[in-house]
């Protein structure tokens, strides 16, 4: 016997417990991607087929993998699912249309309906055919309203890593199959909200232990001239650039030009020297020491001129000096920074810092602060404010840990809205090594913590497969996040920020902050369903507070 049960996008089936809400209806905006899942229990093969007055639907199987590492401590935070070692259901697959049941065993399939449905309501209904019959589930009824989100006012980033690709796919750095795998990397993120790539000008000195490196993804070709200075091709920034903007890419966040950690040395850089390609400055570098300011006084404007000779504004240039600076590292970094900013005049210049004391002793434009941390700084009213989340935030905080329930992924739209932040990145869009970079390459469906060291979901979104890349629940409910803040400016646009944010809190029944907001899938079909009526001027917000 086939039990079928239709699920919110929000539920997390489990093969032995399904936590989260049924669904049966649902609506959105013209100009955005809908999802819903169907949980199935019971025993043998059944094909799938779908009924629906939609004109296209994507539809995966939701797979399973393993997490040792769900939690740094299981005793911390009851705002986990399981807190135990086991198999979480995460990655998106492609589905045939054919699924094999085992007993006493969950399974279920994402059904997307993609951007761009007809104006108006709509059925979904699902039939599997099986040697014991045909089962029909209950229809889903989709009502796209006649409204337009805006366009995404935030920046987003998460750090593609080049090498980890190649890897993951056993193919050559640069050859054409990492070029079409890179392309397919990035067109899914930008899919789901990414507006800005990070750019390997240079290795990136990311994740990197301390005198060691990481497979060389440098884009500009360096040859060091007789008498001593430098000459850059940028013929492959040119075809990266190109690549990226076809995919959708806005803005081009260059590499950290100091190491991580203090910015007290060089990245690694490759050069031809007398026709030999070799390493020209690395973790013996002295950061601001020696040769390797020089270089950087020849590289950037060079770099500046190039990119903005292939079409990228200055304003769409985001330079890094070193990843996290703490307050033992806040002379050296400030000294960096100096140093830099006068060589990236008109452009931008980010970087995560997590303590607003150190952030008043160093040169920061726009700081990315972690989202536990941000109070002071969104008291200060600093501008230009970023926020970001990794392995440390997770307590109180909104993240997207496997085994997080994925209403506290989505919330963190509603709290960027709310905390006015630019911009938003996080560092795991695909680090498939071991902490630090030690190069042993995981396979990630069965190790998804980096070696025991990230809680599972902090290291990646996506998962490679043959020749392609495949999306993860939380890549798409994270997407849904970025969407409510796109919805939520459309009403602040109609009824002010202040009535913007007395709706979300009157809906949430608190004062929503970064640790303080609601957990349960409810609030954001309410928030939808109110901001859609107040847009289309159905009630006004003192009716729904």
């Amino acid at each position: 016997m086939l039990t079928v049960k239709n699920l919110s996008h929000l539920a997390k089936v489990f093969p032995d417990k399904i936590f989260g809400c049924g669904v049966s209806k649902m609506e959105g905006a013209k100009n955005q991607e809908l999802s819903y899942q169907i949980a199935l229990e019971g025993e043998g093969e059944y094909a799938l087929e779908i009924c629906s007055t939609l004109p296209s639907l994507k539809i995966y199987k939701v797979g399973y993998v393993y997490s040792g590492l769900p939690i740094y401590e299981p005793d911390k935070d009851e705002g986990y699912l399981t807190r135990t070692p086991g198999y979480f259901p995460d990655v998106l697959l492609p589905f045939d249309g054919k699924i094999k049941l085992e007993k006493g065993k969950n399974e279920s399939i994402w059904i997307t309906i993609p951007e761009g449905a007809p104006v108006g309501n709509h059925l979904i209904s699902a039939i599997f055919h099986g040697a014991d019959g045909d089962f029909v589930g209950e229809a889903v009824s989709i009502k796209i309203r006649d409204i337009f989100l805006p366009r995404q006012y935030l920046y987003f980033t998460q750090w593609v890593h080049y090498d980890c690709i190649a890897s993951a796919h056993g193919v050559e750095i640069f050859s054409e199959e990492h070029w079409a795998l890179i392309e397919k990397y990035v067109r899914l993120a930008v899919e789901h909200g990414m507006n800005m790539l990070l750019t390997p000008v240079l290795t990136p000195p990311l994740d990197t232990e301390v005198g060691s490196e990481r497979p060389t993804v440098q884009l500009v070709d360096i040859t060091v001239l007789e008498n001593g200075d430098y000459s850059f091709d940028f013929s492959r920034l040119a075809r990266f650039v190109k690549m990226a903007r076809d995919c959708g890419i806005e803005h081009f966040e260059i590499n950290h030009l100091f190491t991580q950690w203090g910015a007290e040395h060089a990245p690694k850089v490759m050069a031809t020297v007398n026709g030999e390609y070799k390493k020209i400055f690395g973790w013996e570098t002295d950061a601001l020491e020696g040769e390797y300011p020089r270089f950087l006084e020849q590289l950037i404007p060079s770099l500046i001129y190039a990119l903005t000779s292939l079409g990228v504004d200055r304003g769409d240039i985001f330079f890094h000096i070193s990843d996290e600076p703490s307050e033992e590292h806040a002379k050296s970094y400030h000294r960096a920074g100096r140093w830099v900013m006068p060589l990236i005049l008109g452009c931008n210049q980010i970087d995560a810092i997590s303590s607003y004391d150190t952030f008043k002793k160093v040169v920061i434009v726009s700081p990315v602060v972690g989202i536990d941390h941000i109070e002071p700084f969104n008291r200060a009213n600093v501008p230009n404010l970023w926020g970001y989340y990794c392995c440390a935030q997770w307590t109180e905080v909104s993240n997207r840990f496997l085994d997080m329930p994925s209403a506290r992924n989505r919330i963190i739209g509603t709290q960027i809205f709310k905390y006015d932040l630019v911009g938003f990145l996080h560092w795991g869009y695909n680090f498939y090594y071991t902490q630090l970079s030690k190069r042993r390459e995981l396979n990630p469906y069965e190790e998804t913590d980096a070696g025991g060291a990230f809680p599972s979901g902090d290291a990646f979104s996506v998962y490679p497969l043959k020749n392609d890349v495949a999306p993860s629940i939380r890549q798409k409910v994270f997407k849904y996040a970025l969407d409510d803040a796109r919805l939520l400016s459309l009403v602040e646009a109609k009824i002010g920020t202040l009535s913007t944010h007395r709706l979300i809190n009157g809906l949430a029944g608190m004062d929503v902050t970064f640790k303080n907001y609601p957990t349960d899938e409810a609030f954001f079909d309410n928030l939808v369903r109110g901001a859609f009526d107040i847009l289309e001027e159905k009630i006004i917000p003192e009716e729904i507070l």
